[in-house]
């Protein structure tokens, strides 16, 4: 019987390391959601608070980004680019509450009677107007879209079935999903695994003992259009094509100002 017994446990591992019996490989990029969590910071800080939206290709991020910090960084499908939005502090009007046009009734004496006759008008009250709604504003800085955040998911993906191997299941934030790691370790001495649902959300990322993601909250549904794109009052910023315009009306300056022209190096001489 302990024969039997050795047999179907040796036989079962067989089947696992071959895959078969093992659970399958997620399916990604079907699912939109909003995903909040912590990241860690590759310093050695304390880790932020990261939102990501994900609606097909279409991809928001809120998170602290190394170089503007606190940031949103939106992939606009309908111009196939990526920006940076900072919100600016709108400079609506201050509203202001006008001087009371009421004489100011004196206080009363000791003498007084304690209640005003019945026959005394009742003063009239100021209003104070309200100021109208500020437009939202802020920029909208293009950049690279190589440079903007990749979804979690696509390290994992492009990694396929083929390349990775379930060790166990796990459970994040409420979610349940299996544990992923790569069949071979993307560096020397270095082990990374997902924990990753089965519609293909990834739920923590873990690389040896340091937790660099860990979702928090997650809520499965259509996401709103206007979270993808450019707010309107935003001023689009292109740094490319500002740097052009910047030496153009340089140039235009100095055929102004009498200016020599910038020198051109010299041609090589042919050997």
């Amino acid at each position: 019987m302990r024969n039997v017994f050795l047999a179907a446990v040796a036989g079962a591992a067989l089947l696992a390391g071959c895959g078969i019996g093992a659970p399958a490989y997620p399916q990604f990029g079907e699912t939109s959601y909003r995903i909040e969590g912590m990241t860690a910071d590759a310093n050695g800080g304390a880790a932020s608070r990261t939102i990501i939206y994900r609606d097909g290709p279409r991809m928001r991020v809120e998170a602290t980004l190394p170089t503007y910090g606190q940031a949103t960084i939106v992939y606009d499908e309908s111009t196939s680019a990526a920006y940076v939005l900072t919100a600016t502090a709108p400079a609506g009007p201050t509203a202001v509450v006008p001087p009371a046009t009421t004489p100011t009734t004196p206080a009363p004496t000791a003498t007084a009677p304690t209640t005003a006759p019945a026959t005394t008008p009742t003063a009239p009250t100021a209003t104070t107007p309200v100021a109208p709604a500020a437009t939202a504003t802020g920029v909208a800085v293009r950049i690279e879209n190589a440079d903007a955040p990749q979804p979690l998911e696509t390290a994992w993906m492009a990694l396929g079935s083929d390349n990775a191997r379930s060790v166990g299941e796990c459970e994040v934030a409420g979610e349940s999903g299996h544990e992923w790691t790569p069949r071979e370790a993307p560096a020397p001495g270095v082990e990374r695994t997902a924990c990753i649902t089965e519609d293909g959300i990834v739920l923590r990322v873990r690389e040896n003992d340091l937790v660099l993601w860990e979702a928090t909250s997650l809520q499965r549904g259509a996401q709103e259009a206007s979270l993808f794109g450019v707010p309107a009052g935003y001023q689009l910023i292109d740094p490319q094509a500002a740097a052009q315009e910047i030496g153009e009306n340089m140039e235009q300056l100095d055929s102004v100002t009498g200016a020599p022209a910038t020198p051109q190096p010299a041609p090589a001489p042919r050997g």
